[in-house]
């Protein structure tokens, strides 16, 4: 795209409305507007990406060499939790004192839809987290210092809830079969 170009002692003079030039003008600086929304918007990204990554880094386990379904799980499940703490602390605060307003409900709310939006991720089509189950990208995730620049070079998957088999697959048939024989009895009992 050429660049605008004016002539020198031009560059107050004024340009029609409807002109190639004035369109030009309004083409590069709405790109701009474009392109610097774009790169704020990717920021917020990689740094909310960013400080999950080293949250999961900062709970990692030093000897554990791969981390299982299992350990996976409960490693998700701390996450979850993460900000029980801070609104058992709100909720102490609420109690306290005779206001009929909540105090830090703002905080709370945030920290509310977040767990919510989150606990939907983790059940449905899995949150996205650090692959822990490659020893060599569990070695980078332990050594890396940080920096956003590198959060590529860390490998991410989804990890969905596991779900949750039946205790007792026969007690369940003998159930259903013994709904069964008093259903049958209870037709006999009727002829």
């Amino acid at each position: 795209m050429p660049k605008v170009k004016t002539k020198f002692g031009q560059e107050n003079k004024l340009i029609h409305p409807n002109s190639r030039k004035a369109d030009q003008i309004s083409r590069e600086w709405h790109r701009d507007v474009r392109v610097k929304h774009n790169k704020k918007a990717m920021a917020q990204k990689m740094t909310a990406l960013g400080e999950k990554i080293a949250w999961f880094r900062d709970q990692l386990d030093p000897e554990v060499k791969i981390y299982t379904p299992g350990l996976t799980a409960d490693l998700v499940e701390q996450y979850l939790g993460r900000f029980d703490e801070e609104l058992e602390q709100i909720h102490l605060k609420n109690q306290i004192g005779q206001r009929s307003s909540r105090q830090h409900a703002s905080r709370e709310d945030a920290i509310e839809h977040s767990q919510k939006l989150e606990r939907d991720e983790y059940e449905g089509c899995g949150i996205e987290i650090p692959d822990l189950s490659c020893p060599k990208n569990l070695e980078y995730l332990r050594s890396w210092a940080g920096v956003l620049r590198f959060i590529p070079n860390i490998t991410i998957k989804r990890f969905r809830k596991p779900v949750q088999t039946k205790a007792d697959p026969c007690h369940e048939n003998g159930d259903e079969m013994e709904e069964n024989e008093t259903d049958d009895a209870n037709a006999k009992d009727m002829e």
